[in-house]
């Protein structure tokens, strides 16, 4: 697996109640990023998610900080969700739409 797109990490707040949210922290890693599969797509869509992206990093990078969006390509998402991936010392990330 390459590890061969940049894409950034952040975790984000809502600042002072007002609904505006800050940047707490962010990291910018390599992954391996594609398209979400047909089966999962349409897992998603059915349970009102718009998933869009998966995204395969290492572990640690990810767990250092729990990160609750990305930024790829000029974009942000939201992390929908996290899982195995095909080592332990990765992990998978579902990316939705927004951030």
């Amino acid at each position: 697996m390459t590890f061969d797109k940049r894409i950034t990490l952040l975790l984000t707040e809502t600042a002072n109640g007002d609904g505006e949210e800050i940047t707490v922290k962010s990291r910018k890693i390599w992954a391996n990023v594609r398209d979400i599969g047909v089966t999962l797509k349409y897992s998603a869509v059915s349970a009102g998610r718009d998933a869009e992206l998966q995204v395969i990093c290492h572990r640690s990078e990810y767990e250092d900080a729990y990160y609750n969006e990305a930024e790829y390509r000029g974009r942000r998402y939201r992390i929908d969700s996290t899982g195995a991936a095909d080592t332990e010392r990765h992990i998978k990330l579902i990316l939705v739409k927004g951030g």
